[in-house]
């Protein structure tokens, strides 16, 4: 579609906003094109993205349907509008779009790996042979590169083919280009430590405010966050508020608050209790405004790295729920290297730096157990997919909770999910998922090492029963 100069010109400044985040100056131009030609196709469907990033889905699904009426042969319209169908559970609809950018422009490789994340792959599967051919054109550039490697990947994966499987994700991690400063985390994990040791704990005891409202669940990527908080997201009294970036603002702003001028933790001896409450008070409000009226007992805030700030949450809510999901390691590890994450989670790319962030997260989680004992919920991944009703009841009466019926059958529940488990959730719970690692058992070596668990396999003694060598990974 042509485009005249002075417009393009006009849709790059809006877009350079958009991408800084600047979505008010962004969506007052679009406006003024759209004030000029209401049918303009790329202003549309930019202002839906902007809709999608302020978690307005109805109406960015309107403008994002309307561009895509008017420009059907934009491959880029149909893949982003394939990702806002796939968060809010229109899949079929999802895979439809996603295959018609890959019709329109066969070389785009996020769309292979969108659709890719979607469909259970067979042997016969005719994407296979369009994503080798691509791969082997050698005309790609890094980034679109990587997606076709983590696409072929996950086909490779579920048709059995393990190590070409991995193969693939080494190069599609390595073509991200993501680094992750593995020392300047662990020292900061240090200074979180001291300056959340046991006598801050005491300190800040009756700080902040009584609410039980908040819920946090936390733990590592891929381990079952998202999973749980659909579980108890339908139950008829808890709001599921998704992955909020919301305590690490908190975080930033208690360096305003402090006397000491120090960004967190390093802030956190020169707050007073008052401070706690003010900033409670201001994070349950953002809640109830993401809820649309407020009127849950309960809401959920799954980021899971908000294990970062548990410290900080009790100062705030020493009420609060935090419950911390576990699977495993090894499962955890494999699942994050073979996630291509859009942002964040860098140190997921490289499986040696994985692995020690691996071994940071669970020296935090020991330090938070130590100093709040009793408090924070631990619910395993395995056993809940296992023992689903069991698992969720025990999880209700740690919220305070009735048992739902509704609960059990999370998957008919019809809320928005953003993260990589959007398929997961859809679904009643399924147990492919477990023990996945032993197809990677030699790749995993390293990571095993690092982490400090065992990989042997089972020995078996001709004769007599399955002697498991003392791994309960096994």
């Amino acid at each position: 579609m042509p485009v005249d100069t002075e417009l393009k010109e006009t849709l790059s400044r809006a877009m350079k906003r958009q991408l800084e985040g600047n979505f008010a100056e962004a969506e007052k131009i679009y406006r003024e094109i759209l004030k000029k030609d209401a049918q303009q196709p790329d202003a549309l469907h930019l202002l839906g993205l902007i809709r999608m990033e302020q978690e307005n889905d109805e109406e960015a699904v309107k403008l994002m349907e309307q561009a895509l009426g008017l420009f059907p042969s934009a491959s880029h319209f149909h893949h982003n509008i394939a990702g806002l169908y796939r968060r809010t559970g229109r899949l079929e609809e999802a895979e439809a779009r996603f295959r018609e950018a890959i019709r329109l422009k066969p070389d785009y490789g996020e769309a292979y790996q969108g659709l890719a994340e979607m469909v259970k792959f067979q042997t016969d599967d005719p994407l296979i042979k369009q994503v080798d051919e691509q791969l082997r054109t050698g005309k790609l550039e890094d980034a679109n590169r990587s997606y076709f490697h983590f696409a072929a990947g996950k086909i490779l994966d579920d048709i059995g083919k393990h190590s070409e499987a991995f193969r693939h994700y080494v190069a599609g991690n390595r073509l991200a280009n993501r680094n992750f400063e593995t020392n300047a985390f662990r020292e900061s994990i240090k200074n979180l430590l001291y300056y959340c040791s046991r006598s801050f704990a005491e300190r800040n005891a009756g700080s902040g405010i009584d609410s039980e409202a908040p819920v946090f669940v936390v733990g590592m990527p891929r381990s079952g966050t998202t999973l749980v908080e659909q579980i108890l997201s339908s139950h008829s009294e808890v709001f599921g508020a998704g992955e909020l970036n919301e305590m690490k603002f908190v975080a930033a702003k208690t360096q305003q608050l402090s006397k000491f001028d120090q960004a967190y933790p390093a802030s956190l001896p020169g707050l007073r209790k008052d401070d706690y409450a003010n900033l409670a008070n201001a994070y349950l409000r953002r809640l109830q405004q993401l809820s649309g009226d407020g009127g849950f007992g309960r809401y959920i805030d799954k980021h899971p790295l908000n294990f970062q700030f548990v410290g900080l949450i009790y100062a705030m809510f020493p009420n609060a729920r935090i419950i911390h999901t576990v699977r495993n390691p090894l499962d955890t590890c494999l699942s994050c290297y073979f996630q291509n994450f859009t942002k964040g989670q860098d140190y997921s790319f490289d499986l040696t730096a994985l692995a020690h962030f691996y071994n940071d997260y669970r020296r935090v989680m020991e330090h938070w157990e130590t100093i709040y004992p009793g408090k924070i919920y631990t619910v395993c991944y395995e056993d809940l997919v296992e023992n689903q009703e069991e698992e969720t009841r025990r999880l209700l009466e740690f919220m305070g909770l009735e048992f739902e019926q509704n609960c059990i059958d999370f998957h008919k529940t019809d809320r928005k999910v953003s993260t990589a488990s959007f398929l997961q959730v859809r679904k009643p719970i399924y147990k492919s998922s477990k023990k996945r690692w032993v197809n990677y058992r030699q790749e995993l070596s390293e990571v095993a090492r690092i982490i400090g668990v065992s990989i042997e396999p089972p020995v078996t003694i001709t004769g007599s029963s399955t002697i498991q060598g003392g791994s309960i990974l096994s």
